[in-house]
């Protein structure tokens, strides 16, 4: 099962200490979090992987930004308007600073994303929707599309570099932005360190560091959270694990649905799996309810497709496939496949070897065989299984998407022009009308619209099964009780740890945050 990479780490170090008021800036004070990986590149035109993009959110501003519902609203840009259908400008906030002093300007925003091309950014794809970006001013820039793009406003969330600085080699080890913290140091596999920028346009920091120690062992950041020398504990852990943690003196655990979806992927060209009737048997025999209770200790709530419930696009009412064994029999036998023998016929099942994975793989396997589908799992690391995912080698398959905001995931997920390598149709969908709804949407920018298409869409896949959506998780994050304020994001972003402040007061019940 594939994860996004998250954070965390250790100690926390009290210079000057003293007792504040709730709420009170204590600039020496350092904050520690523990991450299970090194970043890859703190530049965000290149960043990929969860860490450095998490890190990143702290570092810099896009011009907009996803809220917790994943709706776009202002960042950088206090505001913008769209004064036809192939034009967006952009009214960039007044008095922005970059973090070593400069103003931030329109020509800052126009060479960010011109230079997606030039740094290999796997964002660089958003330039061919791009006719011109214009600058009208210091304040104003426009974007000029070369046809209508709705989804054009998830692509600009991307951080926005300083021109003058960017260019220089090894950007993404000394980091320049306009975040709420500023880079301070980095070291290799072991830390990175941010401090809290006091010119920040939204108000400084009310913490003066935070560090990310960086500790890949899950069995490890608990012993640390235990002892006592983390702070913040964003990394995951088994499941197993969190009823331990839940239990610790001192520990507060806060919880959020994730966007993150969980699913069981068919090849439809696959003789057997391309029967409807298969697709729905096979929804109705796996015991859900069951492995979000046992497997993942309650961890996780349902899913109906690929969007979250709190996200602006989510249709609720969709076709759904209870447990039910009885009636996967009976669609079995009316697909014409009798039970003969042990087995009515048997499939093959890829997961990788990550442990969790492999258990959830054992528990559909034996599922499946209640209602006479034979499973053969074959386990791979996640390099050979995920090649084999992406060429389409496979019957059935269990991945999670990791990080899900932007609705226009379906277009890259389900369109008939989205098979590898252009997108991820990976188990070779084709729906003609999902491919004219998923065309529509794109250039169509009322809400309401967008609202009515998409649910028609989600209401499709629910019906065909391209894939029998699982669940997802709960995100849970784990951290002391003098650390107050933190509201954690249903995308795991690291953006509420500006809001954090230390409080050293015993806490009462009423008193938690």
């Amino acid at each position: 099962m594939r994860r996004g990479v998250v954070p965390f780490g250790i100690a926390i170090l009290i210079l000057g200490v003293g007792s504040c008021a709730k709420g009170e800036s204590r600039s020496s004070e350092i904050v520690t979090a523990a991450v299970e990986t090194n970043p890859v590149s703190l530049d965000p035109r290149v960043a990929t992987d969860a860490l450095s993009l998490h890190v990143d959110g702290l570092l810099f501003n896009g011009l907009v930004r996803a809220d917790a519902n994943f709706r776009i609203v202002p960042d950088l840009a206090e505001r913008w308007e769209q004064p036809d259908e192939r034009t967006y400008v952009f009214h960039l906030r007044r008095g922005v600073r970059f973090h070593h002093g400069r103003e931030l300007t329109a020509e800052d925003v126009r060479f960010t994303f011109e230079s997606l091309k030039t740094v290999g950014s796997a964002h660089a794809a958003v330039l061919e929707e791009i006719r011109e970006i214009q600058v009208l001013d210091r304040q104003r820039v426009a974007f000029h599309l070369k046809r209508p793009f709705a989804p054009i406003l998830y692509h600009l969330t991307i951080g926005i570099v300083p021109s003058d600085l960017a260019r220089q080699e090894g950007f993404g080890q000394n980091p320049v932005g306009t975040g709420p913290f500023r880079f301070k140091r980095w070291v290799q596999n072991e830390w990175v360190e941010v401090e809290a920028f006091p010119d920040y346009f939204g108000g400084k920091p009310k913490i003066g560091r935070l560090r990310f120690r960086i500790i890949p062992e899950a069995t490890i950041r608990f012993f640390e959270l235990k002892k006592g020398t983390i702070d913040v504990l964003l990394a995951s852990l088994p499941h197993e694990i969190f009823p331990l943690v839940v239990a610790l003196p001192g520990v507060e655990v806060a919880k959020v649905p994730s966007s993150n979806y969980t699913y069981l992927g068919f090849n439809l060209e696959d003789p057997i799996l391309s029967n409807l009737r298969v697709r729905r048997a096979i929804a109705h025999a796996i015991d859900r309810e069951g492995m979000m209770t046992y497997l993942l200790r309650g961890q996780a709530i349902p899913a109906t497709g690929l969007l979250s419930p709190q996200h602006w696009a989510y249709e609720s009412h969709v076709e759904t496939f209870p447990f039910d064994p009885e009636k996967a029999r009976r669609l079995l036998d009316e697909a014409g496949y009798p039970m003969t023998g042990r087995a009515r016929f048997t499939l093959t099942f890829k997961a990788t070897t990550n442990e969790i994975s492999r258990t959830i793989a054992e528990a559909i396997q034996y599922q499946l065989s209640q209602v006479g589908i034979a499973l053969e799992i074959r386990s791979y690391e996640f390099g050979t299984f995920y090649k084999d995912i992406k060429s389409g080698n496979f019957q059935l398959y269990i991945l999670t998407w990791v990080g899900i905001t932007s609705p226009d995931f379906y277009h890259y997920i389900f369109h008939s022009d989205s098979w590898p390598p252009r997108g991820a149709n990976r188990g070779r969908y084709q729906n003609a009308e999902v491919d004219r709804l998923l065309l529509a949407v794109r250039r169509t920018s009322d809400l309401k619209e967008r609202m009515a298409l998409y649910s028609r869409v989600q209401r499709i896949l629910a019906k065909e099964l391209p894939y029998v959506s699982l669940w997802h998780e709960i995100r849970l994050t784990a951290y002391k009780s003098r650390v107050r304020g933190f509201s954690p994001m249903p995308g795991g972003d690291f953006t509420p740890l500006k809001d954090i402040y230390i409080d050293d007061r015993r806490p009462t019940t009423d008193d938690r945050t």
